[in-house]
């Protein structure tokens, strides 16, 4: 793709090159056979700016440096890329008409090019610094290929063309809710159960202390370590028992697929800075596990997965999970989708027999009103043991307060 786009501009700057030289012999035969003040004011004239289009053309642009500057650090869905560019070169030759721009990789780009376009007079500047935004920014991976350099002389007879190879990857993490997590597991007695338990842990073996965080209990703070330092910690116990909870991402085609990636990524967000643990499998045609998510570390790789998760059809969703070892071992999932299937129904059903809870998150839009098959798909649901919560994303943030109503 390189060497095609090398020989392609290099063909037209010959071109360009040899319509100067044409013009320049023209004017001076004219001077020649013509004589006289006029015609040789108009060589004269004519002189200087083709003197200067043929010397740029021989002068390289390949002393050319990029470096890249992100001034806007690590970036959510909704929020405004800002770069910074910094063009230097070795080269004193005056530049006039010069444009510099981000090649154009991918759709994003496309649609916002007059933002990442700019004009300039370089003159014998050595260094160049240019500054773009592009807000609202979709979530996604970006790979930025390199910048695009145009330069023109005068009257754009000669015309200069050369990518500056500037390699840089631009990751956008799904949007994050504040949630208070509250780790809890529902009976499949009839239904939706309405037993729900904490995380068992021994309260006479503490095992340190952190700082408060909210959903904490006023009986966990720490008052000892208050009173020295006016700020709330929290005594952290060993845990007799943990439950192996699986968070579960509906991959099929949805209109609110991205708010069905945001509740996931800000669970997952919350489960890790409240101490806790879970796992984590996106269902697509590709599955992905993230297996006891806790520390920092495990969290960034599972954000960078939903920052480029896209929706994709699933064929033949029963083989593919119905025996999935990842949820059979599961002894607690929440499964978030925005169109409940019978297909999936079945699979949940079907893996969970023996299991203590399983929560469906149905992401619904309140200006839509709900169809007769959205509701027969809940009735059926709740008739298989599956406890279902339909939430919008206004409710986010109250998605497990409202579990445990």
């Amino acid at each position: 793709m390189m060497k095609r786009y090398k020989v392609k501009w290099l063909s037209q700057a010959i071109i360009r090159f040899i319509l100067v030289v044409f013009l320049l012999a023209i004017s001076l035969s004219f001077a020649l056979m013509q004589g006289g003040f006029v015609s040789w004011f108009i060589f004269f004239m004519f002189l200087p700016f083709a003197i200067y289009s043929i010397m740029l053309f021989f002068v390289p642009v390949k002393n050319f440096s990029v470096e890249r500057t992100m001034i806007s650090g690590r970036l959510e869905q909704g929020d405004s890329l800002r770069m910074k560019i910094t063009l230097t070169r070795n080269s004193r030759f005056p530049l006039l008409y010069t444009i510099i721009q981000e090649s154009v990789p991918n759709e994003l780009f496309v649609e916002e090019v007059d933002q990442t376009r700019h004009f300039l007079i370089m003159g014998w500047k050595e260094q160049f610094s240019w500054q773009y935004e592009i807000p609202n920014m979709p979530r996604g991976h970006y790979q930025l290929e390199g910048i695009e350099l145009t330069i023109a002389d005068f009257f754009g007879w000669v015309k200069k063309k050369v990518l500056i190879p500037a390699n840089r990857s631009i990751v956008v993490y799904p949007s994050i809710t504040n949630i208070v997590y509250t780790p809890l597991q529902i009976s499949r007695n009839s239904g939706a159960g309405t037993e729900h338990s904490a995380i068992v842990r021994d309260t006479t073996m503490v095992s340190g202390i952190r700082e408060y965080q909210p959903g904490d209990r006023m009986t966990w703070i720490h008052w000892k370590t208050f009173a020295k330092t006016q700020s709330l910690q929290t005594k952290e116990f060993e845990d007799q028992q943990s439950l192996n909870v699986c968070l579960v991402l509906d991959e099929s085609p949805s209109d609110l697929f991205e708010e069905q990636v945001e509740f996931c990524a800000s669970v997952l967000t919350a489960v890790t800075n409240q101490h806790f643990t879970m796992s984590f499998l996106s269902a697509g045609a590709k599955p992905a596990f993230f297996n006891q998510i806790q520390t920092v570390e495990q969290l960034q790789q599972a954000l960078y997965y939903l920052a480029a998760v896209k929706p994709n059809l699933v064929e033949q969703v029963g083989p593919k999970y119905v025996q999935n070892r990842n949820l059979i071992s599961a002894t607690m999932l929440y499964f978030v989708t925005g169109s409940l299937t019978l297909e999936w129904i079945n699979i949940l059903k079907k893996n969970f027999k023996q299991s203590q809870a399983v929560i469906c998150f149905i992401i619904r839009n309140p200006e839509k009103v709900i169809s007769e098959q959205e509701e027969k798909m809940e009735i059926i649901a709740k008739e298989n043991g599956i406890f279902v919560l339909p939430i919008t994303r206004e409710q986010f943030s109250d998605a497990f307060t409202e579990v445990l109503k």
